[in-house]
């Protein structure tokens, strides 16, 4: 946990920034907007699979009811927003469990998140932010964006983020960021998941070609440090990114290297790689419309994973899209693709994990929106403990109320 003087600190310096942005300029009050949104959604989702597991593979059946606000005040210069939302999840076998084995209402938790923001352009020059993000779940991939896990700890997240922006020329911004991650699993057992806390400090250079085409130089240096036995380690990241506009379409480029030196003598020992990314995102119309009458994303790249226990580390190469495409002003049909191969440093394992999902939101009208998905998702392993498939359909009612 944190010490009581660092979240001091972080309350402190919170409140202060809040005050500051709402009463930095009291002249630009006529400007202001306050929003005000609201939701709640109840839903059911069948999967073959619960577990993700090649030899325990149980049908379960998964109802949520879930509900959040979001807050929100702006004016010319500054914006703050609070996001708060919660998920009550049940879940019930669909066949008699055996005696001695686990049930799944056994994972029965209610998940939560809380996001705040706050952000003031003090000048013309220079604009400070500051983000906090709270969440408390069993989704191995809160943890890491390229997770390969299919555990079902409870654990939180704690990611507290301030950064400045400096404009300098007509052309050039220099960005400072800093972020403190810190994990926290509920059960401190062995194999449970281990805490740790990531220091991480960021800094970018900006280069505006012009009002459609950017450059930016990104550097990373972060430290992850571990509760218990798994090695700590230091990470530096430089990337090299372009970014380009053409009509609909924004395209977007990054190339660099990554290197990791671990505090103590693992398996394969220090890790040295090549990453990039790409991107392509388009939609129809460019202006903002809810929801739009079709919009694509498609992302490649490859980079190590950073969240683990027991040093258990692999490279991660994805591609991931998304398709959706609006019928008669009321039906937006989607298709969501994943694809992930872990290449693993400290073993020969390896991973192919796939998924691909397809559905469509009804709505029924401007708040009521009904939701059915389904989908499967499988992981091809050269050891074949780690196979799986899992068939999945998703079926929701969600009601959304906003006001400005």
């Amino acid at each position: 946990m944190f010490s009581s003087n660092r979240s001091l600190a972080i309350f402190l310096f919170t409140s202060l920034f809040c005050l500051y942005s709402l009463v930095i300029d009291d002249s630009l009050l006529a400007g202001e907007r306050i929003l005000i949104k609201a939701h709640i959604e109840t839903g059911y989702q069948k999967n073959t699979n619960f577990y993700k597991s090649n030899i325990n593979t149980k049908s379960v059946d998964t109802h949520n009811l879930k509900s959040g606000i979001k807050l929100g005040y702006t004016t010319a210069k500054s914006t703050v927003s609070l996001d708060y939302w919660f998920n009550i999840l049940r879940y019930n076998d669909q066949n008699q469990v055996p005696a001695g084995q686990i049930k799944a209402n056994a994972f029965d938790y209610t998940e939560q998140m809380t996001a705040f923001t706050a952000q003031s352009q003090i000048s013309d020059r220079l604009l400070v932010r500051l983000d906090n993000l709270h969440w408390k779940t069993r989704d191995p991939a809160k943890a890491d964006i390229n997770s390969n896990e299919v555990d079902r700890f409870k654990y939180s997240i704690n990611k507290f983020t301030p950064t400045i922006n400096y404009t300098f020329g007509e052309k050039f911004i220099i960005g400072l960021k800093y972020t403190n991650l810190y994990t926290n699993y509920f059960d401190d057992g062995a194999g449970q998941g281990e805490d740790s806390t990531e220091n991480r400090k960021t800094s970018t250079l900006w280069y505006n070609f012009n009002q459609k085409s950017s450059f930016n130089l990104d550097y990373q240096h972060w430290t992850r440090d571990y509760d218990k036995t798994t090695s700590n380690y230091t990470s530096n990241q430089t990337m090299v990114n372009v970014y380009h506009q053409f009509n609909y379409f924004k395209f977007s480029a990054g190339a660099g290297y990554h290197t990791r030196d671990f505090d103590q003598t693992i398996s394969g020992g220090n890790i040295d790689k090549f990453i990039w990314e790409l991107s392509l995102t388009a939609r129809n119309p460019s202006y903002s419309i809810k929801p739009p009458k079709s919009r694509i994303f498609i992302g490649l790249g490859s980079n190590l994973n950073d969240s683990s226990s027991g040093g258990i580390y692999y490279t991660a190469s994805w591609l991931k899209a998304k398709f959706t495409y609006l019928i008669l002003e009321k039906i937006n049909c989607q298709v969501t693709t994943y694809y992930q191969t872990a290449d693993y440093e400290t073993s020969t394992r390896k991973d192919d994990r796939w998924l691909i999902s397809g559905g469509a939101d009804y709505l029924i009208t401007d708040f009521f929106t009904l939701r059915l998905v389904g989908g499967i998702e499988d992981r091809d392993s050269n050891q074949a403990s780690k196979d799986f498939t899992n068939k999945f359909v998703i079926l929701k009612l969600s009601y959304k109320l906003g006001s400005k």
